[in-house]
């Protein structure tokens, strides 16, 4: 049984609606008038102030929970001090209009207050982000629509993860509601194994660029360009420098004055892109079929770690809508997959050749095939105890590619990887980040210096800006032997 003690236009409503859950309701108030207009069923009435009220006399034994809605606050906390006293084990809920109230009802007994300020604040910043999401989804429309003549060309970040592909396949699917054709462009590689199968079983035509130029090619070829986990022209992915794209749609952290496009929406608070690309796909009406709602899923779920980091009730309430719709066997497919033999051979040189600053960790792990390889070691790295930070480094091609991970709360990784490398060369967010420096930059080198020159220059302008005194430091025994045989090498 409830006990409510007050009876205004909440109680009414509370009372219809907990009326059908079957439980007892018993509404004490004292306004005749109030409680003659409660018709529900199996309803107990009883006209008192609850000043003089005894509360012995309640059905107690059967009470499940008070609910108190006094008109003005010093009632409530009245009622509140005389049912903690005479029943200390019973729930008591009631109702504040701000913190103040809140504070002292909670001091005093109650288990749970429910600011009304809060919840109308709160409704009505839902409203208005639902007015902005309405209206956003009408401007990516439009920007789409344009491009009736020759198409939209969807380009992706350099070696596209999940929550990437993802996002390209939903602004595709978007683009088809509108009869739009498009197509899916990438540099760098898809190496990870997972992002091969993903893409395989999609049965996704993603489309691979080696240069600028083929890119700028590209976008001559079409009427508009959309950028997709990534927010500035070449900065890690392969628009050339002065293309403005007609969408941009990212989730990383960025410097907005360098953002040029017709549509930007950028949400680095959100964990996913496909979290943001969910959200469109509802606004406009449209249910992914089982393989996108697979991707989508998958991608939200990758990139927020598990939902551990990153994770916002916008990516939840994505997820939970995805969950329904998935092809749980295909999710299965692509999660389950036997690491290769390269990836196990990074995870050993990152453990072999790292080297600890207090709670900072590094390791190069120098040539690679698969720069996705890199993420995992800093994920294993990151679990070792007394590391709040990491750094995996290793050289793939032309490029140092870059992989952090950190659980320190005060250690923002994209600001840190971009004030030791530069703005163009990395980001991501506070815990997780990633970056890409050409090898140019370390000047010509013959191959005996090269990876001593790299793993000297990432590891000072890391700990540098870090903050970490390295000199005080020595370089571990084995990582110097491992550098020295290497060049001899």
């Amino acid at each position: 049984m409830y006990i409510i003690l007050g009876c205004d236009d909440v109680g009414s409503s509370l009372v219809r609606n907990l009326n059908k859950s079957g439980e007892g309701i018993f509404v004490i108030d004292n306004d005749e008038m109030v409680l003659t207009r409660l018709k529900e069923p199996h309803l107990r009435t009883a006209i008192a102030d609850i000043h003089t009220l005894d509360l012995s006399t309640l059905p107690i034994k059967e009470t499940l929970a008070f609910i108190l809605l006094q008109k003005n606050f010093k009632d409530n906390l009245t009622l509140v001090k005389r049912i903690k006293k005479s029943f200390p084990d019973k729930f008591i809920l009631t109702k504040a209009t701000g913190e103040n109230e809140a504070s002292e009802l909670l001091e005093n007994g109650a288990d749970r207050v429910i600011q009304t300020i809060k919840i109308i604040t709160n409704t009505i910043l839902s409203e208005l982000e639902s007015a902005r999401l309405k209206r956003s989804a009408f401007q990516l429309v439009s920007v789409i629509k344009a491009a009736t003549r020759r198409g939209l060309a969807i380009f992706l970040q350099d070696n596209p993860d999940p929550d990437s592909i993802a996002s390209g396949l939903a602004l595709k699917r978007i683009a088809e509601k509108y009869e739009i054709k498009s197509d899916i462009y990438y540099g760098g590689n898809i190496g990870y194994q997972q992002n091969k199968t993903l893409v395989s079983l999609l049965k996704a035509d993603l489309i691979q660029l080696k240069t600028t130029n083929e890119a700028q090619g590209i976008i001559n070829a079409f009427d508009k360009t959309a950028l997709i986990e990534a927010s500035v022209p070449s900065k890690n992915n392969i628009l050339p420098t002065n293309t403005i794209p007609s969408i941009i749609i990212d989730h990383h952290q960025t410097d907005f004055h360098l953002v040029k496009g017709e549509f930007i929406e950028i949400v680095p608070k959100i964990g996913a892109t496909s979290t943001i690309m969910t959200r469109y796909m509802r606004q406009l009406g449209i249910v992914p079929d089982a393989s996108l709602a697979t991707a989508l899923r998958y991608g939200i779920r990758v990139d927020t770690g598990g939902f551990t980091r990153n994770t916002t009730t916008e990516d939840l309430e994505a997820a939970a809508y995805l969950s329904p719709l998935v092809d749980v066997g295909l999710l299965k497919q692509i999660e389950n997959l036997p690491m290769s033999t390269e990836t196990i051979d990074i995870l050993g040189k990152a453990i072999q050749n790292r080297e600890v600053r207090g709670s900072y960790l590094i390791s190069f792990v120098e040539y690679i095939n698969n720069r996705d390889a890199l993420p995992q070691a800093a994920e294993l790295m990151i679990q070792l105890e007394g590391i709040s930070t990491v750094l995996v480094f290793g050289i793939d091609k032309n490029k140092v590619q870059l992989s952090a991970r950190s659980i320190d709360s005060s250690v923002n990784l994209a600001v840190l990887l971009q004030k030791a490398f530069g703005f163009m060369n990395a980001g991501g967010h506070a815990t997780m980040a990633a970056g890409s420096i050409d090898l140019c930059t370390f000047g010509n080198i013959n191959n005996q210096a090269l990876l001593k020159v790299i793993f000297d220059t990432i590891r000072k302008k890391f700990f540098s800006a870090a903050g970490v005194d390295i000199e005080k430091w020595e370089v571990p025994k084995k990582l110097e032997l491992m550098i020295n045989h290497s060049t001899r090498n």
